[in-house]
């Protein structure tokens, strides 16, 4: 049980390295895509925010030129009804400027609907002089919530009104704020501001509310902003992700004095993407099982067929062996020299000692055998005391010389508890071209006896 365990886990390793390897490959293939995605779709925030500086540069420009058209005009209506006036001071009527802005956004709204009915901003005016908001579209906005509109303090915080804001932005007629959470719609918010003024001064400021959650690649993402003597600095970044501080930056000049920067994490691919690694490990782990359970089945049918061209007694290859393929092989291409080996009076052996000591007399020619030949050459026990060496690539001298050396191999030594000294005979040949291998075995064998009839 241990074993397997040891051997699943090696396994297990493996699978996560290989993963671990194309896994990684990917990721860095893929990273450089991903920051263009995301960088893509900070862009469509930011032209989005140009955008309403656009609309409100002139909306601002338009209230205003309206006002001094209308200074010593009487207005009346049809004043403002597309959404809502909120009042700090509740019955306070609209003064005379309140009223231009207001008939100038009903005729404004009359004649572009699509105005008043966006759902993904908020567009309104606020009055300085009579502390009102006229909005495009009516929202739950309570007495505290007007009075927080145009409290100073909140103003600063977020630089969301165009009365507090810098000579520098106020030259420009736009007032970008920070980012931050709206207490009326709870909803992430940016505010574009465009200053309105009469002949004695800002009278009010036309302002879009545009919320941020319409953009989806900006769910869970923290916001951050920064102020030094040469401008403010927006800084947008998902904190959830390991290192988030490892993060390319992507930088949007909004105005002269404010940037929008948007941090990408660069571990965010690896985590966003480890289900694939994971589905990728249990892929490779799967695959490595079922191919380490074919290894083993191929290696049991390995030995199970070795075993049936094997001589159970001396190890040697039985006469099975003569259809291997590897001696097909080496007869097209390598050429084949064949000895034939015959042991002398192993009778005499067995009659005398026992066949036990006769078994021991093969034996010993097949340990001879092995130290004599390569490991290339096949070494067959083709029964009884007769011995087959096929050797590819080998010629007739060199078979020659080997058999000799296999004959005094076996002279010079004893074996078996009786010290007994055994000889044997040779044939040697080599295949001819176009020759058959047992052709060939039949001459060897042919040479062999030969020998044999000169012994006795």
């Amino acid at each position: 049980m241990q074993k397997l365990t040891k051997k699943y886990t090696l396994l297990l390793f493996k699978s996560a390295l290989v993963s671990s390897l194309i896994y990684g490959f990917a990721v860095f293939q893929s990273l450089d895509k991903l920051v263009k995605n995301e960088v893509a779709q900070f862009h469509l925030v930011t032209k989005s925010i140009q955008d309403y500086k656009s609309t409100l540069y002139i909306l601002g420009v338009l209230f205003e030129a309206q006002i001094a058209a209308n200074k010593y005009e009487e207005v009346g209506y049809p004043l403002f009804d597309k959404g809502r006036v909120y009042l700090l001071n509740p019955g306070e009527p609209l003064t005379h400027n309140e009223r231009v802005v207001s008939m100038t956004a009903q005729r404004m709204f009359n004649s572009m609907p699509e105005l008043a009915l966006g759902q993904e901003y908020l567009l309104y005016y606020r009055s300085y002089e009579g502390m009102k908001i006229l909005a495009s579209h009516a929202f739950g906005l309570t007495n505290t919530n007007v009075n927080e509109v145009f409290s100073k303090k909140i103003c600063l915080e977020s630089f969301k009104c165009s009365k507090y804001a810098s000579q520098e932005d106020l030259d420009n007629r736009i007032v970008v704020s920070d980012i931050y959470r709206d207490n009326v719609t709870n909803k992430t918010v940016i505010t574009i501001s465009s200053p309105v003024y009469d002949e004695f001064g800002m009278v009010g400021d036309v302002n879009a509310d545009v919320y941020l959650d319409k953009f989806p690649f900006l769910y869970n993402k923290q916001y951050f902003s920064t102020r030094s003597e040469i401008g403010r600095e927006i800084i947008i970044e998902d904190t959830r992700y390991p290192f988030h501080q490892s993060a390319h930056a992507e930088r949007t000049q909004v105005d002269d004095r404010l940037s929008i920067v948007y941090k990408i994490p660069y571990s965010k691919i690896v985590v966003d993407s480890l289900w694939i690694y994971f589905s990728m490990v249990a892929l490779f782990f799967y695959v490595v099982i079922r191919l380490d359970e074919l290894k083993v089945k191929r290696e049991k049918l390995k030995l199970a067929e070795l075993a049936i061209k094997l001589d159970e007694l001396t190890g040697l290859y039985n006469r099975a062996i003569l259809r291997d393929s590897g001696i097909k092989y080496a007869i097209e291409k390598k050429g084949l020299a064949v000895i034939v080996i015959d042991g002398d009076k192993l009778k005499l052996i067995n009659d005398n000692y026992g066949h036990h000591v006769g078994d021991e007399a093969i034996v010993y020619i097949a340990q001879c055998m092995r130290q004599c030949f390569r490991e290339s050459d096949y070494l067959i026990r083709s029964g009884g005391d007769e011995f087959l060496v096929l050797l590819p690539g080998c010629g007739l001298q060199t078979a020659e010389r080997l058999a000799n050396t296999l004959s005094r191999t076996i002279r010079s030594k004893t074996f078996g508890a009786n010290k007994l000294t055994l000889d044997i005979s040779l044939g040697v040949t080599v295949l001819q071209e176009k020759e058959s291998l047992s052709s060939a075995i039949k001459r060897a064998d042919a040479l062999l006896y030969q020998v044999k009839r000169n012994k006795a």
